[in-house]
């Protein structure tokens, strides 16, 4: 990913696949390989998501194929790869060892003679930067390692729409410790802003999506197995979900974890894309949880973001609009609202308060 001040221009790379013929170096190579990622005898995470022991023909957890393709690559490159997660509950040994069996991986990491994950120490930090957490405990096993592989599936999420990249490091919580985050944080916005704070104390070095059988209704475990064929990869999990999203045919501002990253500054500027776009692998009639239509549609009776007299032009409701809805016209802030999708990213980065929430009178 490069960046300089004002620009911000992340890659996402995507190709077709099944699980039968997983070709990552192909994958890879627009990135750099997988030697950009890994030196040789790096310790390498292989973090995958095991949210509870299940078949993955359920399409509830990675699916082993692909964790065996990456695995493969990082022995090839010289890296020790280790696979860890820590499920929906108890932290313990056993609790894993009953996942990696069912998931699939325990013969996967006898085969190739690599490690999973079974230390469940934990290290309490500190997150100067967070908007919601300022501190949590966090697993070891995430915290030592030398490089962390992320490797999400594409999920619906009951509560927060879909999980993807910027959810995969949740996983570094402790089990226990997500539920009470789930009891602390009861507002979806503050969930959201909660994942991205967990997010930046140890950001994945490289992302591997497995999209060749993703998730689709009432997910993240209780959703129907849905044939999406593809594979994706990127250093940016932000980039990586609004591709997604844009393949899904979805407004990303309508998932919590995507609108709290446009607030918070987070999206790139520019996505390249150097094997296929999102227009060509597009999938339509993806299903969403059910918990979801009223967040994707704009109510009637829906308030309205309105500039008052308190604006100073400043523009920072024109940067942050993802509908370019905005224009200062006149040193005020003058919204378009046949483009407006009432996401109120401009109300919530205001720096003045010059934005009201109210209902509109019809023009």
């Amino acid at each position: 990913m490069n960046s300089d001040k004002h620009t911000i221009i992340s890659q996402v790379s995507i190709q077709k696949s099944t699980y039968d013929n997983i070709d990552l170096q192909s994958l890879l190579h627009p990135l750099g390989g997988m030697k950009h990622y890994i030196s040789k005898g790096d310790h390498v995470l292989l973090k995958t998501n095991l949210l509870i022991p299940s078949d993955p023909k359920k399409a509830v957890v990675t699916h082993p194929a692909v964790i065996q393709a990456i695995a493969q690559s990082v022995l090839e490159t010289g890296g020790i790869p280790f696979i860890g997660d820590s499920p929906s509950g108890q932290f313990t040994k056993r609790r894993l060892e009953k996942a990696y069996q069912k998931s699939g991986l325990a013969p996967i990491a006898k085969e190739l003679g690599i490690k999973l994950n079974y230390d469940t120490s934990i290290t309490k930090i500190t997150i100067p930067q967070g908007r919601k957490l300022k501190k949590t405990v966090f697993c070891n096993y995430a915290l030592h390692a030398d490089r962390i592989i992320a490797v999400p599936k594409i999920k619906t999420h009951s509560y927060m729409v879909m999980t993807l990249a910027t959810k995969i490091m949740y996983g570094a919580i402790p089990g226990l410790t997500k539920a009470k985050y789930h009891s602390l944080f009861i507002r979806r916005t503050a969930f959201a802003d909660m994942l991205l704070d967990v997010l930046s104390v140890r950001k994945p070095d490289l992302i591997i999506m497995d999209g060749v059988v993703g998730m689709q209704g009432d997910g993240p475990s209780s959703g129907s197995p849905v044939d999406l064929g593809l594979l994706l990869a990127s250093e940016d999990a932000v980039a990586l979900d609004l591709a997604i999203l844009n393949l899904l045919g979805m407004e990303p501002v309508r998932i919590p974890t995507l609108r709290q990253a446009k607030i918070r500054r987070l999206w790139p500027s520019q996505i390249e894309y150097p094997l296929l776009s999102p227009e060509n692998v597009r999938y339509k009639d993806f299903q969403l949880p059910s918990s979801a239509h009223p967040l994707m549609s704009i109510a009637k009776n829906r308030q309205w973001p309105i500039p008052t007299e308190k604006c100073t032009a400043c523009g920072d409701c024109v940067e942050i609009c993802p509908k370019q809805a905005i224009q200062i016209r006149h040193k005020r802030a003058v919204i378009d609202y046949t483009k407006c999708i009432a996401c109120y990213c401009c109300h919530e980065v205001c720096p003045y308060e010059a934005i009201k929430l109210e209902p509109r009178k019809q023009q």
